[in-house]
C-alpha cells in the first residue's frame, strides 16, 4: 500500500467517525426536545430504535384490545417491540389448546407458533410467535413457581398495522417502565377492565415474586384475562392471569411482567424484545390520588 493509499484510508475513517458523531448529536438533540419520559418515533431512546407509533388518541391497537387465538378471546396486556417488530403480550393461557385457565404451564398443551390471530382494531391478522408454556416444556422446567405463573405469549403484528398502534394505556397513559419488586397492602394499583381504569389494592406478592394478588374494585371475569395492571406511578406490573370464581368477590392474580420478560430474553429470537413505553404521560386516576 502506498503512502497515498494510507492517507486516503485514514481520511475515510476520519470522515466516518465524524459522521457517526454528528448522527449521535442529532439523535440526542431530538430526544431532548421530546421531553423527559417520551420517545420520538423513529429516533433512538436510550440507544434503541423506536417504531413510528400512531397518536395515542387515534390508535386502534393498544393495551386492552381483544385478541382471538384459535377461538379463545383474551385481552392484550401491553405492547412490546425490539425496535423493528411489534408484539402484543397476552397470558399464555390464551394460547392454550381449548382455552381455559391453566394451572401448570409446564404441562398444558399450547397451539403451535404460526397460528393466525385476530386483533380488534387491526386490518390484518397477527401471528402467535412465542409461548412461555411451550418454552418451559421444551426445556424441561420443573420450578413450581415458574410453571404456575410464567404466563406470557407474544402475538406479532403485521408490519402494516404498526402505524395503527400505540403502547399507551387508554385513559391513564403510560406505562412508564417495568415494575420490579413486591407489592403489599395498602399499595394502590390500576387495572384496565373493559377499557376503563379500575382501582385495585395490592394484597401481597407470592410464588417467589412471580405473582401479585389484589382486590379489584369491580367485577373481574374470565373475559378480562390479560388486562394490564399498573402501579401508582405508571409502571407495568403484569397481566391478569387468575380471576375470582365466576367473577365473584375474591382475589385477582397478576403475573410478574419483569420476571416474564427476563425469561423471554433467554430465547435468542426475542432477546431484544422489551416493553414499549407509552407516548402519553401517566396520569393517576382520581381514586389513586385520593
Amino acid at each position: 500500500m502506498t503512502k497515498c493509499d494510507v492517507a486516503h484510508s485514514f481520511l475515510e475513517d476520519e470522515d466516518m467517525r465524524t459522521s457517526k458523531r454528528l448522527l449521535a448529536a442529532v439523535a440526542a438533540a431530538v430526544t431532548a426536545l421530546a421531553g423527559p419520559g417520551l420517545a420520538v418515533a423513529g429516533t433512538a431512546s436510550a440507544g434503541r430504535s423506536v417504531p413510528h407509533w400512531a397518536p395515542a388518541a387515534t390508535a386502534s391497537i393498544h393495551p386492552g384490545v381483544v385478541v382471538t387465538i384459535a377461538d379463545v378471546k383474551c385481552i392484550a396486556g401491553f405492547v412490546m417491540t425490539d425496535g423493528t417488530r411489534v408484539f402484543l403480550a397476552v397470558p399464555a393461557t390464551c394460547s392454550g389448546v381449548g382455552g381455559g385457565a391453566a394451572t401448570n404451564g409446564c404441562l398444558e398443551a399450547q397451539v403451535p407458533a404460526g397460528v393466525p390471530v385476530t386483533i380488534k382494531g387491526a386490518r390484518h391478522e397477527g401471528t402467535l410467535v412465542y409461548s412461555s408454556f411451550t418454552r418451559m416444556q421444551l426445556h424441561g422446567e420443573t420450578s413450581e413457581n415458574k410453571c404456575a405463573n410464567n404466563s406470557l405469549s407474544l402475538v406479532r403484528l403485521d408490519r402494516r398495522d404498526i402505524k395503527r398502534t400505540n403502547p399507551s394505556v387508554p385513559v391513564v397513559g403510560g406505562p412508564t417502565g417495568r415494575f420490579r419488586g413486591a407489592t403489599a397492602t395498602p399499595d394502590q394499583l390500576t387495572v384496565l377492565l373493559a377499557a376503563a381504569p379500575t382501582a385495585a389494592q395490592a394484597i401481597d406478592t407470592t410464588a417467589g415474586g412471580w405473582a401479585h394478588s389484589m382486590f379489584v374494585d369491580g367485577t373481574v371475569n374470565a373475559a378480562m384475562v390479560g388486562s394490564p395492571a399498573l402501579t401508582d406511578d405508571g409502571k407495568a406490573l403484569g397481566m391478569v392471569t387468575v380471576v375470582p370464581f365466576e367473577g365473584g368477590p375474591g382475589q385477582t392474580v397478576v403475573s410478574d411482567l419483569y420476571r416474564e420478560l427476563r425469561e423471554l430474553r433467554h430465547s435468542q429470537r426475542f432477546a431484544e424484545v422489551r416493553l414499549a413505553k407509552g407516548t402519553k404521560p401517566y396520569v393517576p386516576p382520581a381514586f389513586v390520588r385520593g
